[in-house]
């Protein structure tokens, strides 16, 4: 799909490797598909040594996919190099078959669109660029699409800390990606019900069991919290009244 591209100035810190830092202009705005050298070589960089328990690397073949009329892609440049890369899919056929791979019936599948990778060069990182990028990334998918699913791996708590900031909701933990564990999590542009939060269950990350039962109850995952016994997430049921919430139980 063809999107209008606006470009963005932002002003953005960026931390040399000298110890200094100091604030410095970029642009942001979509990447054409005549720069996926450049869109390589930042994922490339930040993939480089990574364990696939957090992140998946995409195949050149992939990410010129992501600039092409199947994806969207945002770019972060500073001085005319990326430094930062958000890219989605929205091809109606790919967003199907990557709804499947993460586990979820057809019909989550259906006005659709999946996050694919976000990656920050390590001198401009500590600027929640990832939020920037992905406000952007929103703005124009919400405009044909009533959602966007991504994952996210349990042991990439900061990955999980965003997306949950950013409104996401945990709606699966399933094994992908050839056997590693992930959330899968939906954002509705539009949602049909509110989220009962003060009938909240506190489930520790560590207990995936019982966070499946909790999804498998019709509950879903919408915010971290830190407590002395470790990382929690709290779940509660969506629905039009709180009744349905208040009677939500698992043990």
């Amino acid at each position: 799909m063809k999107y209008p591209n606006m470009t963005v100035n932002i002003f953005v810190r960026r931390h040399m490797q000298d110890g200094s830092m100091t604030v410095v202009p970029c642009t942001m705005s979509l990447l054409p598909p005549e720069e996926a050298d450049d869109a390589v070589r930042i994922h490339d960089e930040v993939a480089h040594g990574l364990s696939e328990d957090i992140f998946i690397p995409s195949s050149r073949e992939e990410i010129e996919r992501y600039l092409g009329p199947e994806g969207l892609a945002v770019g972060i440049k500073h001085e005319g190099r990326l430094i930062s890369l958000r890219t989605a899919i929205t091809g109606e056929d790919w967003v199907r078959y990557t709804a499947n791979g993460m586990g979820l019936p057809p019909g989550e599948a259906e006005n659709a669109a999946c996050t694919g990778f976000c990656v920050v060069h390590r001198e401009f990182r500590g600027n929640n660029v990832q939020f920037l990028s992905q406000y952007y990334a929103e703005n124009l998918i919400a405009s044909h699409r009533d959602a966007i699913l991504t994952t996210v791996s349990p042991h990439n708590i900061f990955s999980l800390q965003n997306v949950l900031n950013c409104n996401y909701r945990i709606v699966a933990l399933n094994e992908i990606y050839g056997g590693h564990l992930r959330y899968v999590l939906k954002k509705e542009f539009r949602s049909e019900f509110p989220l009962w939060t003060h009938w909240h269950m506190q489930i520790p990350i560590r207990d995936i069991e019982r966070q499946r039962r909790a999804l498998a109850a019709g509950a879903v995952g919408y915010k971290l919290v830190r407590k002395p016994s470790g990382m929690h997430v709290l779940y509660a049921a969506a629905s039009r009244t709180p009744c349905s919430a208040k009677d939500l139980r698992i043990d």
